[in-house]
């Protein structure tokens, strides 16, 4: 049970040097004294959000004052009764945000009790407006895709402390060891390794912790993605999105804009949504996202304690022995070509799927519900690999124990046939159970009935 803690908000429009030590000081105070919360430190000054032990927090504030940048600090403070940050944050950031970014966790939230829970709750008129003008920014923030519109994509490449001292090069090849050197001496040579003021640097370029760099990809244009992501739920904490495929979740790879997360953070602004877990940008389905930042700790604790229950729909290639059966094979800790894992019983870690057949279809498929207790990568989709199932319109594990070369599929080809169907945890505001279903896709609903979409103990 946490006690009384102080939560700090300040804010100081200054000009700050050496942000890269700064950082490290910060960091090494508020992580030793159990402190939670954002820090942002920018040549202009600095912004923060702390919550801790009350003589703690006076001083880190004094700390930050004894610097003659800062001694004119000034901080508001307030008394909670709960820590309302999962993690502390320190970033170095090109400039400050506006202050209207910054939403305080410590704000309470009402929740409409029509919202209390139920699976896929029915709207209120006001929820059912708002999530209307919502699909309308969403379609605005994706029509044209934002990617096929060519412009020079940047990727941070954040030093960690193990690489402080050390040459640029040699720090390139521990963060991304999948890259040769060779390749990153030839980026560098092009000037596509800068500092966050755009000033090119060579491989030898002594690095420091905290400090970032960005690897530049000029003129990108990126491959077209489904972008008609619908919202299925909304209220003050969170939002329920109905993913389609093929859309990223992120910036990784070849994708910088044409991603769910750039969308809704269109639609969503000011407010900063966040997505809790990760679907496969090959994967359709259920998407929790947190619309305040003290939702997201609450939401996310569920998913790595295994409370939040996730069933999926997939058609596999083959018809399996036994309607219902369970796979324990171990996932490989680290990923392979292409981010692929592997079934490995000596080191992997562990996992489990059950499944129960729905339907078996007389052209050699068959469709089954999935359900992972634990949440390793492409679980479900190596799990059924494994046992001489492989997922239908699977690019990356392919029949006969083989692997594809493709990673994202393109917007014409056929469908990864695995959906996250059903999605159930306790809301983080009134803690009453929640649950939430998507609509089956194409290749699902012919052997599924609405009525099973609807029923809460299935």
């Amino acid at each position: 049970m946490i006690g009384s803690l102080t939560h700090t908000a300040a804010r100081c429009l200054t000009e700050l040097k050496d942000l890269g030590p700064l950082k490290g000081q910060l960091s090494a105070l508020c992580r030793g004294a159990q402190i939670r919360g954002t820090v942002l430190l920018a040549p202009n000054g600095i912004d923060l959000q702390i919550a801790g032990e009350p003589q703690i927090s006076q001083i880190v504030l004094a700390a930050l004052r004894s610097s003659p940048a800062l001694g004119a600090l000034e901080a508001s403070q307030r008394q909670l009764s709960y820590q309302p940050y999962p993690r502390l944050t320190v970033r170095i950031v090109g400039t400050l945000p506006s202050a209207t970014d910054r939403p305080d966790p410590t704000l309470p939230l009402q929740l409409p009790a029509s919202d209390a829970g139920g699976e896929n709750t029915r709207c209120t008129p006001s929820m059912t407006e708002r999530i209307a003008q919502r699909h309308i920014a969403l379609q605005k923030a994706a029509t044209p895709l934002p990617g096929r519109r060519p412009r020079d994509c940047f990727k941070p490449i954040n030093v960690p402390g193990a690489c402080d001292g050390i040459s640029l090069i040699e720090a390139l090849c521990h963060l991304v060891s999948h890259i040769p050197a060779s390749t990153w001496e030839a980026e560098c040579l092009r000037g596509l390794i800068t500092t966050e003021s755009g000033e090119s640097v060579t491989t030898h370029r002594i690095v420091r912790a905290g400090q970032r760099y960005l690897h530049r990809f000029p003129g990108r244009v990126e491959p077209d993605v489904d972008a008609r992501a619908e919202i299925l739920h909304e209220d003050e904490a969170l939002a329920v999105v109905n993913k389609p495929a093929p859309l990223p979740m992120h910036a990784g790879g070849r994708f910088f804009r044409n991603t769910l997360q750039e969308f809704l953070n269109a639609a969503y602004a000011p407010i900063k949504p966040k997505p809790v877990h990760r679907l496969d940008a090959n994967t359709t389905g259920l998407v929790l996202v947190a619309l305040h930042p003290v939702m997201v700790g609450r939401l996310q604790s569920q998913f790595i304690s295994g409370q939040v229950e996730k069933r999926y729909l997939v058609r596999v290639q083959g018809h399996p022995e036994r309607d219902s059966f369970v796979c324990e094979a171990p996932i490989s800790r680290s990923s392979g070509p292409l981010g692929s894992r592997d079934v490995d019983f000596e080191f992997g870690l562990p996992a489990s799927t059950g499944f129960q057949v729905i339907h078996r279809s007389t052209d050699g498929t068959a469709l089954l519900e999935a359900r992972p207790f634990t949440g390793r990568t492409n679980q479900i989709r190596v799990h059924l690999w494994s046992l001489g199932l492989p997922v239908c319109g699977d690019a990356a594990y392919l029949s006969n124990g083989r692997r594809g070369e493709t990673q994202t599929l393109g917007i014409t080809d056929p469908p990864l046939c695995l959906h996250a169907w059903k999605l159930r945890f306790t809301h983080p505001v009134n803690e009453i159970p929640a649950s939430f279903c998507a609509p089956p896709p194409p290749w699902a609903s012919l052997d599924i009935s609405t009525s099973s979409c609807l029923s809460t103990d299935h």
